[in-house]
């Protein structure tokens, strides 16, 4: 079974200028992640707005990416939603659909203790025994907060969980996370552009990022760098990563992202729905600097 591992993208959705999902967008996003040895795809996450997007379009944007990526990079769909009963939904359209596994984001909004947290994976684990899953930690946002302690006594009694993805920069819990299962490791990726070095030198498996849709040679350069043993190379590669998080700073991530890949020519528009604001005049010539000081990087 395909595991993540190394770079994974947590891919945005591209969208016509009345909204709506483009289609074709998402498999033009998809070519140029493929062409660019990006390693594996997470759609339906965070950067790609799934709390805004409907439970079919979310199915479509899945089979789209999984019809055009022809088994090239690794898959794992983000399933987890705004409802438990559509999060496990997503979960068995992925296995359905032939995905190499799903990511399933803890409940939202909503206070969960351990109990109840426990509970909600079990649920979806008891049912899905062949298929490969991951736990999304996003704390920040859902408010509920996934510890060493439960991943471990999820992974010791489940053998088709792997691991997690845990999007903040704190690299002592990712060593728990890695420790945390009594009879292996936990394959534990980071959300944090800036720390994804440390994280590979700490026992993680990679780093989740969105902006590596357009940085994807410092990615892929930072992780063959690291699997090499090349110390100085990987510390380049990381400082460049550093560098071009630094130059798009301040600047609503999600629009930055898809104005970039427009301009670049890779999707057609940078519309986001909302809550997300059109970006400043300013800020599009700040990400169009940015852009021509990752071509003079690479």
């Amino acid at each position: 079974m395909k595991q993540l591992k190394g770079v994974v993208c947590a891919t945005v959705t591209p969208m016509m200028p009345d909204g709506s999902v483009d289609y074709a967008g998402v498999r033009s996003l998809c070519r140029h992640l493929n062409a660019n040895g990006i390693h594996c795809l997470y759609p339906n996450g965070t950067n790609g707005e799934s709390l805004s997007l409907s439970a079919e379009e979310r199915q479509k944007i899945a089979s789209a990416i999984l019809a055009e990526n022809q088994n090239r990079a690794t898959v794992y769909i983000q399933c987890g939603a705004s409802t438990v009963s559509e999060s496990y939904a997503h979960v068995r359209h992925a296995r359905a659909l032939g995905a190499d596994g799903a990511g399933l984001m803890t409940p939202v909004f909503f206070p969960m203790d351990e109990k109840a947290m426990q509970e909600y994976y079990e649920t979806i684990l008891d049912e899905i025994t062949d298929f490969p899953l991951y736990v999304y930690n996003i704390f920040t946002r859902t408010g509920n907060d996934v510890s060493a302690e439960l991943l471990g006594r999820l992974m010791d009694r489940y053998s088709n969980l792997y691991g997690i993805k845990f999007s903040y920069p704190d690299l002592e819990r990712i060593k728990a996370y890695v420790n945390a299962p009594q009879n292996r490791r936990a394959h534990a990726l980071i959300g944090s552009d800036c720390n994804a070095m440390n994280c590979y030198n700490v026992g993680g498996c990679g780093w989740v990022s969105g902006p590596a849709a357009v940085y994807c040679k410092l990615h892929t350069g930072l992780w063959d760098a690291l699997e090499a043993g090349n110390k100085e190379g990987a510390v380049a590669m990381q400082k460049g990563i550093e560098t071009a998080m630094a130059n798009i700073a301040g600047i609503p991530e999600i629009p930055a992202i898809k104005y970039m890949l427009m301009k670049m020519g890779v999707i057609a528009y940078d519309t986001c729905r909302a809550p997300f604001r059109k970006l400043t005049d300013e800020e599009k010539q700040r990400l169009d600097v940015a852009l021509e000081a990752y071509q003079k990087m690479i």
